[in-house]
């Protein structure tokens, strides 16, 4: 039986594809059979005459990953906009049930699943109706926040603590990007760690990598331990 996570990120280019990438760069560096998966990617790139899930194009890359584009990511559109909306620009009608039996068959066939949100935890997938903490719903998924070091992430991460709250969701804990050490930052940690009563799991700094995937390798391997990853997992 697979096991999966949610990423969610609690705005905009705090790193969670780059996370993402890198926790299933350690699973399957230490042996572990794991796949990222993605709803909705908008901001494709055209390559060849065929659209580009970057995000998606990450995980491949970095993990020597074969998986077909289409099977990690069922939509991906060019527009750089909210999924809800790309979907409307293009044409195209977003399906539930299509991202749900997709996320299903990777589940089929891999042993850790690590699906990232198409935004944060209220962005729509399909307009007034489906929003990303639905599909966290209905996948059944344990969350892991990715929030910022630096100034106003103590606001950002508590608002998206306590969404998960209301909303009866499972937080496995915290990861902290854009990590550089100055004392503000770690006094971030601890007050985010005692206003929410979440654990942060661990600390980095991954910024534009520029295709630099042994530097992220370097990263992630220095900075995340693989027991806690796997813990993530764990009921």
């Amino acid at each position: 039986m697979s096991k999966g996570i949610f990423i969610i990120g609690t705005d905009t280019d705090v790193g969670k594809s780059v996370i993402t990438a890198g926790l299933v760069y350690l699973l399957r560096n230490n042996g572990y059979n794991a796949c990222s998966f993605k709803a909705v990617q908008s901001g494709g790139v055209k390559k060849d005459g065929k659209l580009i899930a970057e995000d998606v194009e990450l995980v491949k890359q970095l993990c020597n990953l074969t998986e077909k584009q289409e099977n990690m990511v069922p939509y991906c559109f060019e527009p750089a906009v909210s999924p809800h909306l790309a979907a409307r620009l293009t044409g195209v009608e977003i399906k539930k049930e299509k991202i749900i039996e997709a996320y299903n068959n990777l589940a089929q066939r891999y042993e850790y699943i690590i699906a990232e949100g198409s935004g944060g935890l209220i962005v729509p997938l399909i307009k007034n109706d489906y929003f990303i903490y639905d599909l966290v719903k209905d996948l059944n998924l344990p969350i892991v926040i990715v929030s910022r070091a630096g100034v106003g992430t103590i606001n950002h991460t508590i608002l998206t603590v306590e969404y998960c709250y209301k909303l009866g969701l499972e937080i496995k804990g915290i990861l902290l990007n854009r990590y550089t050490g100055k004392e503000y930052e770690k006094d971030n940690i601890r007050t985010i760690e005692n206003l929410s009563g979440q654990k942060v799991l661990s600390i980095a700094d991954i910024k534009d990598i520029n295709h630099n995937y042994d530097k992220l390798k370097d990263e992630f391997e220095s900075k995340f331990d693989i027991k806690n990853v796997i813990n993530m997992f764990e009921n």
